[in-house]
């Protein structure tokens, strides 16, 4: 560029060269050529990048989803292990201040409800703080050890949420799930329909793994279930089970919080995206499966997941593919810290459904394409202009050496130089080369047919392209076939170059010899 910008200086008080021009114009064809190259890189999806623009989505809202899941599942383990606690103070209490041992409470089912009421407090205030559907504890004791499978049975209670919305929990219906009649009673707890005096530990997964648990720090013992179908219901649910110890470290129950699949669908929306809908799940993964059967789906609007099957997981460079052979989805996945009762660690998952993603990608795709399309045709138009304004000043400059007035300078050196010899040149003379060019364009005059030379005789009288069709009581398309033959006989390119030579013997007063037979 420095020596075209040193060229435009040298020659600006006389103004720009042709050759200047012509490079002008030449620069515009390589942009030209730029866009039309640009328009099939984008038209082929080379230059657009749609998967790389879904890898950085997806990287942000992995780690909202991990985090919202692991903030989750830590605040309600350190609930548990408070509330666990709690329990296990009162349980001593209650028990230092009846005089009895806990084998004792067995067979009793009178001191159970009495206990369990006791019990109820440290319970629902921590179901009030906790983001979950519910909370439970089981002892291990049961009202009546003659029943049969009553190993399995543990007092307790376990209180849950009743119609939940996406609420507060203060505006819940808190209802009694487990525990004994008289409790319920006692306290103005509404009765689940599928209630039971007491906890059946045998559908509670992991809670043996808690009950046997013989270490001294609770948070080693606190176990998470994958989702399951709750206690003999139809609804599913994942638990965290955490022991309860008497003050002799004794494990005398467990206690927990449950989370259903429609709280944490209602707590798990789904994000809008150019994408699609990012749906979000707490899922077991085994080596390169994850099993929807055990995970927990957020709202998923939009897309065909549903609770069942595995999903196989393929890495990518820019996103990581799950599908089960029919349906398949992009998105990233985390482990969470949270120990599962089976070993099978849980994951935050973030989703997008690939149908959605691959419409956002074509319609990007033909976004790039109309771009590029349009840049295209401004540069045409560019190109157009840049013509006119070099032929202009050529035509003013014939014009003014026709009628004999002073020249108008063109601004284009050759041309100037062209003009003054000719407006200088003695009467009746021409540069020989000049001369030699008139003389064969006269000679390939004389080949014009009659309607030809009229259509120049139009021409010569001063009028355009756009008149011929009425003043020879012609079609435009005639006139176009007449003009492309007088281009052809008299060897000329264009319009404009065809008018030069009509001025140039205009001025050489010369025009006669061009209607001559």
């Amino acid at each position: 560029m420095r020596p075209i910008r040193e060229a435009i200086q040298k020659k600006r008080a006389a103004g720009s060269s042709m050759g200047l021009r012509l490079l002008l114009y030449w620069f515009t064809m390589v942009l030209l050529l730029m866009a039309a190259i640009l328009s099939t890189l984008m038209a082929t999806g080379v230059l657009s990048h749609p998967a790389h623009q879904l890898s950085g989505t997806l990287d942000i809202q992995q780690r909202n989803t991990y985090a919202a899941l692991d903030s989750q599942m830590d605040a309600l383990t350190a609930q548990s292990m408070a509330m666990s606690e709690k329990l296990g103070k009162e349980l001593d209490a209650f028990l230092a201040a009846k005089g009895i041992a806990f084998d004792e409470l067995n067979n009793n089912p009178d001191t159970i409800a009495e206990l369990e009421k006791r019990l109820y407090t440290p319970l629902s205030n921590t179901l009030g703080a906790a983001s979950c559907s519910g909370i439970f504890f089981g002892l291990n004791v049961t009202a009546n050890t003659s029943l049969p499978n009553a190993e399995d049975f543990r007092a307790g209670l376990y209180l849950r949420y009743s119609g939940l919305q996406p609420t507060v929990a203060s505006e819940q219906d808190v209802i009694c799930f487990r525990g004994a009649a008289e409790t319920a009673r006692s306290l103005q707890l509404q009765m689940h329909n599928r209630w039971n005096p007491e906890l059946n530990a045998a559908l509670i997964p992991g809670s043996d793994q808690v009950t046997a648990y013989q270490g001294s720090r609770l948070a080693d013992g606190c176990l998470w279930t994958k989702r399951s179908e709750l206690l003999d219901t139809w609804e599913q649910v994942i638990l965290l089970c955490v022991p309860i110890l008497d003050d002799g470290g004794t494990v005398r129950g467990f206690c927990g919080v449950e989370i259903s699949d429609l709280y944490f669908s209602l707590s798990h929306n789904t994000v809008p995206s150019a994408f699609g809908n990012i749906l979000t799940l707490a899922a077991p993964i085994d080596g390169d499966s994850l099993l929807l059967s055990g995970a927990m789906l957020g709202a998923t609007d939009g897309s065909r997941l549903t609770a069942n099957g595995i999903l196989h997981i393929s890495g990518g460079k820019y996103y990581t593919t799950y599908s089960d052979g029919k349906n398949t989805y992009l998105g990233r996945h985390q482990l969470l810290d949270a120990a599962a009762w089976d070993g099978i660690p849980l994951a935050a998952v973030t989703l997008v459904p690939d149908g959605t993603f691959r419409s956002y990608e074509k319609g990007s795709q033909i976004a790039w394409f109309l771009g590029a399309v349009l840049f295209l045709l401004a540069m045409l138009v560019v190109a157009t202009v840049l013509s006119r304004q070099f032929i202009k000043p050529i035509n003013k400059s014939l014009a003014a050496v026709r009628g004999g007035t002073e020249m108008v300078a063109s601004g284009i050196p050759e041309i100037d130089e062209l003009l003054a010899a000719i407006r200088d040149r003695p009467t009746g003379t021409l540069p020989p080369d000049v001369e030699a060019r008139l003389r064969g364009f006269a000679e390939r005059a004389s080949t014009l047919t009659g309607t030809e030379r009229t259509i120049l005789q139009y021409y010569m009288d001063g009028y355009t392209v756009k008149d011929i069709p009425e003043l020879a009581c012609i079609s435009a398309s005639t006139v176009k076939t007449h003009n492309r033959n007088l281009y052809r006989k008299l060897d000329v390119d264009s319009f404009d170059e065809l008018k030069v030579y009509i001025e140039l013997f205009a001025s050489c007063g010369r025009s006669s010899e061009l209607l001559n037979k």
